[in-house]
């Protein structure tokens, strides 16, 4: 391949007419993918101890025990050894990480449970921390460019699949979820076993003036015939690079010489600042945020107990149909619409626009119709069935706030005797009457009125509150729980994609932690409403930033098309 030709416009014809090898490639992307499990398994885990908070004391204790700081670190120190060691490397110590708090999470019934406990999900979120973003970077590097994005997505379907599973295995008790975290370590270790076959990806070989290897990488990918033609155009691409991003020098071995040479050039700081504020609008507009809703949109469409906070088996359901379900649902929707050519900057415009209109959606209904179920009337209780009545009902000192749900809840022999007049908003009231043998109540059926021991109803916006809610988790899976780790697993300098790619993650692990923290003192202060109030705000800024800075094709190489474009 001539040299001449990197003055010219080189289109991507080059790497067109190569025949990647797509099973060799699937087959390390599968593997490398294992990451990405491991990842969404933590993250379930972390979804599942938060999401069973009770009150302020307890949220600092499990920001502490659940190690989540540690996700934090782990990533800026993935961030460090992707560029200084390698990919391969990186993801070996990451399975080490969490294989090493895996075996210590299992020794807390030899020795100091306290202790114990914190170092092994420390250990666990330090390496989860670091294949959160190195999992996606070396499956980008090693896929042909057109599947680039496709192959990437291929991975947070595992993550989906990893968050579902331990919602899955999720029982009741905290002791329960340290001994299902502790389950990370088989795949991390299945994972460290696979990976001694792989090499690192060729670009960065070649960086390191690795020629010999970077060319046996390269036979991974595209058939012997062609690892000549495809070398010479890495090749080209790398000198194109650099005269591309305004002729950076990286001189010198020290990194953070590299990194302040790299933010010397106009569009790498343009590419640092995008793909760092996705991953923060990522965590402002996630369904995270969502967590100390989801029982709340649940119970408004009459499913569940009243005493939902301790309700681990509703509130089990509630976040793997939320988190599990629907982020594999998604991951399979976005890969298609990534191989039907749907572009990144695409999907993300209309999937933020549709959760804002489902956002919007959500704080209207909770503004017309605040309440959940119907509520339980005193004199309907007392008064039409008399004898009848619950004895619970009769005993609680808060009986004034009672509804169906808390009826239901209260006794195994308490039933929900449905009204048959409304208020002005179509919600009824109804009594708490007592169960007969039989399950049944002959005084509710005397009066012609529906009988529950199981299920409230709510005749405002039953279906609807549960359809926006799950509406906006799948928009919001299908586009800003993806393609943010896609974008910033390329967009980068090969010399310090590693090291952005880190400082990204650590934007997203660092919203993460706020937002779960932000989210439980805003639930509790202003209710669901003011989340989802907020979180449209969110959506409406958010969709105006992506119109705005985010490009339409995200290139892998830093080329003179993105001075242009980006």
């Amino acid at each position: 391949m001539e040299e001449g030709r990197m003055d010219g416009e080189r289109g991507d014809g080059d790497l067109e007419t190569l025949k990647p090898r797509l099973f060799p490639i699937l087959y390390l992307t599968v593997c490398a993918s294992i990451g990405g499990l491991v990842f969404g398994f933590y993250v379930g885990f972390i979804i599942a101890r938060f999401g069973m908070l009770t009150n302020d004391n307890s949220i600092l204790h499990e920001t502490y025990k659940t190690g989540l700081v540690g996700a934090i670190v782990g990533a800026a120190a993935g961030g460090l050894t992707n560029d200084c060691v390698g990919r391969k490397s990186s993801i070996l110590i990451a399975d080490t990480l969490v294989f090493i708090g895996g075996v210590l999470l299992k020794l807390i019934s030899f020795g100091d449970e306290y202790c114990l406990d914190s170092m092994g999900n420390t250990f666990i979120a330090l390496g989860v921390g670091m294949a959160s973003m190195t999992s996606p970077l070396y499956i980008s590097e090693f896929s042909p460019p057109k599947l680039r994005d496709t192959f990437v997505s291929i991975n947070f379907i595992f993550y989906g699949v990893g968050k579902l599973a331990f919602f899955f295995l999720y029982i009741d008790s905290v002791r329960t979820a340290n001994h299902i975290i502790a389950l990370a370590g088989i795949p991390a270790l299945f994972q460290f076993c696979l990976m001694f076959s792989f090499p690192e990806p060729p670009m960065w070989l070649y960086k390191k003036d690795q020629e010999v290897d970077a060319i046996k990488a390269l036979k991974n990918i595209y058939t012997c015939c062609e690892v000549g033609k495809e070398y010479d155009v890495f090749r080209l691409s790398i000198r194109r690079e650099a005269a591309a991003e305004d002729e950076i020098s990286y001189s010198g071995r020290n990194i953070f010489c590299r990194i302040r040479s790299a933010l010397s050039s106009p569009s790498v700081r343009k590419q640092f600042v995008v793909g760092t504020a996705l991953q923060i609008v990522q965590q402002l507009v996630g369904t995270n945020a969502l967590i100390y809703c989801a029982s709340s949109i649940r119970r408004m469409s009459g499913h569940g107990a009243s005493n939902l906070k301790n309700d681990i088996s509703f509130m089990k359901e509630t976040l793997g149909e939320s988190h599990g379900m629907s982020s594999i649902v998604s991951g399979f929707f976005c890969t298609l619409c990534l191989v039907a050519g749907y572009g990144k900057r695409k999907i993300l415009c209309w999937s933020i626009y549709c959760m804002l209109a489902f956002a919007v959606c959500l704080s209207f209904m909770y503004i017309v119709s605040p309440n959940t179920t119907e509520f339980v009337s005193w004199s309907e209780s007392t008064i039409h069935f008399k004898n009848n009545t619950c004895l619970s009902y009769l005993a609680a000192p808060d009986a004034d706030s009672w509804d169906c749900l808390t009826c239901l809840g209260a006794s195994t022999g308490c039933g929900f005797c449905r009204g048959t007049h409304n208020n002005i908003l179509g919600q009824s009231s109804g009594a708490c009457l007592d169960v007969e043998p039989n399950g049944t109540s002959q005084a509710c059926s005397a009066k012609n009125r529906s009988w529950s021991t199981k299920k409230c109803e709510y005749n405002v916006f039953k279906l609807p509150v549960l359809m926006s809610y799950h509406y906006y988790a799948f928009f919001y899976s299908i586009s800003l729980e993806i393609i943010p780790w896609i974008m910033n697993s390329q967009m980068y300098p090969t010399e310090v994609r590693g090291i952005y790619g880190g400082i990204a993650a650590v934007a997203y692990w660092t919203s993460f932690l706020i937002i779960i923290l932000s989210s439980f003192f805003l639930t509790k202060i202003g209710g669901p409403l003011l989340v989802f109030l907020l979180i449209s705000l969110f959506c409406f800024f958010a969709s105006w930033l992506i119109k705005l800075f985010v490009p339409e094709n995200v290139s892998f190489f830093i080329s003179a098309r993105a001075k242009k474009g980006y």
